[in-house]
């Protein structure tokens, strides 16, 4: 579980342009700290709470520029677009992320059981961020110097949102291997959902992410890329091999920063076999992974979903094969006894 830590602009990106002088930047920072204090109390309720079936409606939210989350209904399901563009962004776009993860795998919501999804715009002031807290999501609208408003954002959308199903279907611990991957599968879905928003093919995808929340001030073209890890800006230090593993104690032991591993593994698995069939092998690992889950162990379960759903003829014939070689490919092999 993510515990409100699940932003997605990484913390060394944050202070790095906070040594450049971002004033903003540093206050994004600080909020960190006092959003995880006041959400960890939410989340001790959300796991003690009765399980209640409901229909996953959208309710969008102004904070009205204050560090609080609820301040002002302005839209909920079923309503007219209203004026405020932020809001409607926001409705839109979780909107499509709902539908997307029910049509495709029948997922009732977020949590599988019709929760409803809370969004909050125009959250401080110049805040430069969007982030998960367990049970709704927070967009900024960004300091205009180097970000943009969130709210917008399809793949910031997508990945935010894909980190509750990540919480409720596998609950991965946000640290080390099992915290990478948790950013890893949010990744994932950030992409496959941002294709399909835009009608991309993987040929003609930019496979990066958050490249429409930077400005051109920003040093780089995005937060981080999944063809190319370590090259979306000058602060990107995602390894793409295993080779290159960050075994510090930062951002969590590199939850950010490692992630770039299995992310170019399956940009590799789509050049394979396509978008769909990696989306539903990697959907399907997700169900089966636990909350201490590895880099090794993701790997085994991959090969053996990829290998069940290939004798369902639901993905490639080949699919064992182009799974094995892409993680073969970032120094990830089967440890076969």
């Amino acid at each position: 579980m993510c515990t409100a830590k699940c932003h997605i602009v990484p913390p060394h990106i944050l202070e790095e342009l906070a040594k450049r002088g971002s004033l903003s930047c540093k206050r994004t920072l600080n909020d960190t700290g006092r959003i995880r204090e006041r959400r960890q109390n939410a989340l001790n309720y959300l796991l003690s709470r009765a399980q209640e079936a409901g229909e996953g409606k959208r309710f969008v939210y102004d904070c009205k520029t204050q560090y609080e989350q609820r301040v002002a209904l302005v839209r909920q399901e079923g309503e007219d677009p209203v004026a405020d563009e932020a809001a409607n962004k926001a409705y839109d776009t979780s909107g499509f992320v709902r539908d997307y993860f029910r049509n495709t795998f029948g997922l009732n919501s977020i949590d599988d059981n019709g929760l409803d999804i809370i969004s909050n715009i125009h959250y401080g002031v110049a805040y430069n961020n969007a982030y998960w807290d367990g049970d709704e999501m927070t967009y900024g609208d960004g300091d205009g110097r180097e970000f943009t408003n969130f709210a917008g954002a399809i793949d910031v959308v997508a990945h935010e949102l894909a980190h509750g199903v990540t919480q409720f279907l596998a609950n991965l611990e946000y640290q080390s291997q099992p915290g990478a991957l948790n950013e890893h599968f949010s990744d994932v879905f950030g992409t496959v959902v941002k294709q399909k928003y835009l009608g991309q093919d993987v040929s003609e995808a930019d496979w990066l992410i958050g490249d429409s929340v930077v400005t051109e001030a920003f040093p780089g073209v995005a937060i981080r890329s999944m063809k190319a890890p370590g090259t979306a800006n000058d602060f990107d230090t995602q390894p793409d091999h295993m080779d290159n593993y960050y075994n510090g104690t930062a951002d969590n032991q590199g939850v950010h920063i490692n992630s770039g591993i299995p992310n170019k593994a399956f940009y590799l698995s789509c050049m394979e076999i396509g978008i769909d069939d990696c989306a539903l092998i990697w959907f399907e690992t997700l169900r089966a992974l636990w909350r201490t889950a590895n880099f090794n162990d993701m790997l085994e379960t991959l090969v053996n979903t990829a290998q069940s759903l290939a004798d369902e003829s639901r993905v490639a014939e080949n699919a064992v094969e182009a799974v094995t070689a892409s993680f073969a490919q970032v120094g990830l092999t089967r440890t076969v006894v």
